[in-house]
């Protein structure tokens, strides 16, 4: 069953508790009942299944992934992938510092996986909570940044205005990012909450910003 929000996946397992409740009841009444007796403890292998993934469930929504793609661009080494994934923690770490998150700021994205064929970085938060998926906690308050920015396209003025009065850093880091992006001539993606959040830069706009944004 596919869930895309944590209130999805606990209103199914209170669903599956009270089914099972109420199963419970009736065969104290009804301990003859084999058949009944079958389901509950199918349902209670359901039951615990789903208990026991929710973990695993939050660690998937809270994935963030990177997908270079383009006609032209070249290509990729893992050596590229793992510069690219610096680059972009950077700009991350430079963009959650507007939103005064002091050590964490530097808590670096774990990279999940990097994937040569369809030139994929998948990255997470260290131990990803619930407050992350609800975008409460100040990580992912920080992280929500790199999509606002990535909306400006390659608007300059958008883009210094998002970055706010203290937003030098920040700009810088972000550039550098794209500047790598133009190095290898590739398009990007950036999605999280299983693809529901997305943004994304054309060549030509990493080119754009790279070459007017003037700091």
């Amino acid at each position: 069953m596919k869930f895309e929000t944590i209130e999805d996946y606990d209103n199914y397992l209170a669903e599956l508790e009270e089914d099972l409740n109420d199963m419970e009841e009736y065969l104290k009444e009804h301990p003859e009942k084999l058949g009944t007796q079958g389901n509950y403890e199918t349902l209670q292998y359901l039951y615990s299944i789903y208990k026991n993934n929710k973990i695993k469930f939050i660690q998937d929504i809270n994935e963030i992934k990177l997908k270079l793609d383009g006609n032209n661009m070249n290509p990729l080494s893992i050596e590229n992938m793992y510069l690219l994934s610096k680059e972009f923690n950077n700009t991350k770490d430079s963009l959650m510092d507007l939103v005064n998150i002091n050590s964490i700021a530097h808590e670096n994205l774990l990279v999940e996986e990097i994937s040569k064929g369809s030139y994929t970085i998948k990255f997470s938060f260290p131990n990803p909570t619930e407050d992350d998926m609800l975008r409460k906690s100040p990580r992912k308050k920080g992280l929500m940044k790199i999509f606002d920015f990535i909306n400006c396209g390659d608007d300059i003025e958008k883009l210094k205005n998002e970055a706010g009065p203290n937003g030098h850093e920040a700009l810088m880091a972000y550039r550098k990012f794209l500047a790598e992006i133009v190095k290898n001539e590739a398009d990007f993606t950036l999605d999280t909450e299983m693809g529901s959040v997305k943004a994304g830069l054309t060549l030509q706009q990493c080119k754009n910003i790279c070459e007017k944004l003037n700091i």
